[in-house]
């Protein structure tokens, strides 16, 4: 396939038979939408690969198979002004001739559109991602960003990190789930989330193989976040991260928000770790989830259990589930109670339902 630029598509989207770009009646009849700009009220799509399973309520299930021309589904994508929503899954493509003409055509179209406000991207090839990476400068629009299960290594993020710093997105969400970020990739990224601070009112980066260094370069760029309302740190790795959730819980203290969901669930933090970070989540969070981090013991819960006895405490909603507090634990969480008048949810469920 050689090079096709959006001119041609242009020129020929008159006479282009649907029924000779794609694969099926029902890709035909999504590509007719639109092209029409008739999407019902179907305004996201997702597109995918056959033998997986997608959850479609709210959005058309697009199918990429042998026949599906991406070039012309991202052109009539592009042309569209009422598609809200696009999910792009397992977009990597067999590396046979033309493939890489297929991938550019595709998001040279997309990248045109201006309706879209949300854009998902999950399991992409190597070159699709950094393809993809580099067309997002395009969509001033955009909202929410999902990026997930993709190669994102710290040169990955520096590409992410230029867009977010070149203020041609004001997202509102980023969520950048399972990428193996790593500390020098969050380090990367954190310089350059200023841009878009103020907008930003939730930020996802669990699954990222973030340290005591990443956590740490993260707070210090969470300073400009004066509208964030969910942060989720999820499954790192903050065994040795005292230092780094120490910060975190200055920031809150220092903050101009006050957060309604801190979530640090499957962390790895211990007693220590906990007692550095309670203060300024106990009373500057509405939410925090600490569930699977089964370092923690009675020791850690006493520190818990003293800032929720606070006047200033903030907690609405504690997660605690499968966590080995035992009946010492349970005995110190009781006593933290006493008194505690914000606090309205504790969950101290474990996996085999036992508490």
């Amino acid at each position: 396939m050689d090079h096709r630029y959006y001119n041609y598509y242009e020129a020929n989207a008159a006479d282009i038979s649907l029924e000779d770009i794609t694969s099926s009646e029902q890709n035909k009849q999504i590509l007719r939408r639109l092209r029409d700009d008739d999407l019902g009220w179907h305004d996201h799509i997702t597109l995918g690969r056959e033998g997986r399973f997608y959850l479609t309520e709210r959005c058309e299930l697009l199918l990429i198979r042998e026949g599906d021309d991406l070039g012309w589904l991202g052109y009539f994508i592009g042309r569209s002004v009422k598609l809200q929503g696009l999910e792009i899954w397992h977009l990597n493509l067999p590396e046979n001739e033309g493939w890489e003409q297929q991938i550019h055509a595709f998001l040279d179209g997309v990248a045109r559109n201006q309706s879209i406000r949300r854009i998902c991207a999950i399991e992409l090839g190597e070159y699709e991602s950094t393809a993809f990476l580099r067309a997002l400068g395009n969509w001033s629009q955009l909202e929410e960003l999902v990026y997930s299960r993709n190669i994102l290594d710290s040169n990955g993020c520096s590409v992410l990190g230029t867009l977010l710093e070149s203020g041609a997105c004001k997202l509102k969400e980023l969520l950048l789930y399972n990428n193996n970020i790593g500390d020098d990739g969050v380090a990367a990224l954190a310089s350059r989330l200023r841009s878009i601070a103020p907008s930003l009112k939730t930020l996802g980066l669990s699954w990222n193989s973030i340290g005591n260094d990443g956590l740490s370069a993260l707070v210090a760029a969470l300073e400009s976040c004066t509208s964030l309302e969910e942060l989720d740190l999820s499954d790192n790795d903050f065994s040795l991260a005292t230092a780094g959730l120490a910060s975190l819980s200055d920031w809150l203290q220092t903050a101009v928000l006050n957060l309604n969901e801190l979530s640090l669930r499957y962390c790895a933090i211990n007693d220590e770790g906990l007692q550095a970070l309670t203060e300024g989540a106990v009373n500057h969070c509405k939410g925090l989830n600490l569930s699977e981090n089964d370092s923690i013991t009675a020791l850690g819960l006493r520190y818990l259990s003293t800032s929720l006895q606070c006047d200033s405490c903030r907690l609405e909603s504690l997660f605690i589930g499968s966590i080995n507090i035992g009946d010492d634990g349970a005995e110190v969480l009781a006593r933290g109670l006493i008194g505690n008048k914000v606090l309205r949810c504790l969950e101290l469920r474990d996996d085999e339902g036992d508490i």
